[in-house]
């Protein structure tokens, strides 16, 4: 409950909705380069910060053995692509166990691989990760490469999720989880306004209290999170953008509303208070570059690596 000219106003998370977050984050995606950049920085980056370090601890899979993949929160699957046909390069053999809840988001995984599945094999969970956790806990199944892509905001227990993951690691295998930066794009509007996208009132939660929100998580929480375990790790980061210029139609528009409900969080976030919409919208122009007539958000994640020692 957000309370603004003695108004009280129900914020409602958009993940209580998930055909609508589907739409919302279709959308999203659909109007940046978040693929292209991630491409960019798995060519410069990715082959040396896991492919050849697994290689090192493991071996290249000559034995015939599969190279045993988990993918977070996978949704369409496209990053994860990116990930697994660098690994291809290395390994001729993989298995991927995907876990994803959304259901929608997992039928278009499934069709996205079903053209480039050569030497693939995959196991579908579509199920959160305290569910999967849970039925990992009936076998002993280790994993060599864990990806945890933009999917740590939904899990309900930061630490305990990041102490699963590293759990499921195989001796010498690698963990990479990516999530915005706490000091730009997502995470400094998230952090201005912490009760955007949580059905807690602005009175209630402070930008402090307010990292253990799901939707509010970003880099600085896992960092802390990471220090807490004592689980070293090192950082990479990559840059993107998001063209948001229908944000701020004066009209509404399905366009814009969609942009705007996907950056907050929020279901209908233009029906918020009118002095609590302006300040949302000022925070993101002032988190953006505007090309002619174009606003684009800027962007920032933190890729942690994490290796399982041998």
């Amino acid at each position: 409950m957000v309370e603004s000219d003695n108004k009280s106003v129900m914020l409602i998370p958009i993940f209580n909705d998930q055909a609508y977050y589907t739409k919302a984050f279709n959308y999203g995606r659909s109007t940046g380069n978040y693929v292209e950049a991630v491409q960019k920085w798995a060519d410069a980056s990715f082959c040396g910060h896991v492919v050849e370090k697994l290689v090192a601890n493991i071996g290249d899979g000559s034995d015939d053995k599969p190279l045993r993949v988990l993918g977070v929160g996978s949704g369409k699957g496209k990053i994860e692509l990116v990930f697994l046909n660098k690994l291809l390069l290395k390994f001729p053999k993989i298995h991927t166990c995907v876990v994803e809840p959304c259901v929608n988001l997992l039928t278009q995984y499934q069709h996205n691989i079903k053209e480039k599945a050569t030497n693939l094999t995959f196991d579908w969970q579509n199920r959160t990760f305290e569910e999967f956790v849970k039925l990992q806990q009936e076998n002993s199944l280790k994993y060599h490469f864990i990806s945890a892509c933009n999917s740590m905001y939904y899990v309900q227990n930061l630490q305990e999720a990041l102490q699963s993951l590293y759990d499921m690691l195989a001796p010498g295998g690698i963990l990479l989880i990516t999530i915005s930066a706490d000091y730009a794009g997502t995470g400094k509007v998230c952090r201005t306004f912490p009760y955007l996208g949580s059905e807690t009132s602005s009175q209630d939660e402070s930008p402090n209290t307010a990292s253990s929100s799901p939707h509010y998580r970003d880099s600085a929480d896992v960092h802390d999170a990471l220090r807490q375990l004592q689980i070293p790790y090192h950082i990479d980061t990559y840059k993107c953008h998001r063209m948001i210029t229908r944000c701020f139609d004066e009209k509404e528009s399905e366009e814009g509303n969609l942009a705007l409900d996907f950056l907050t969080h929020t279901l209908r976030f233009r029906d918020a208070p009118k002095d609590l919409f302006q300040q949302v919208l000022a925070c993101i122009k002032d988190c953006s570059v505007q090309r002619g007539d174009d606003w684009f958000f800027q962007l920032e994640h933190v890729c942690f690596f994490i290796t399982k020692p041998t």
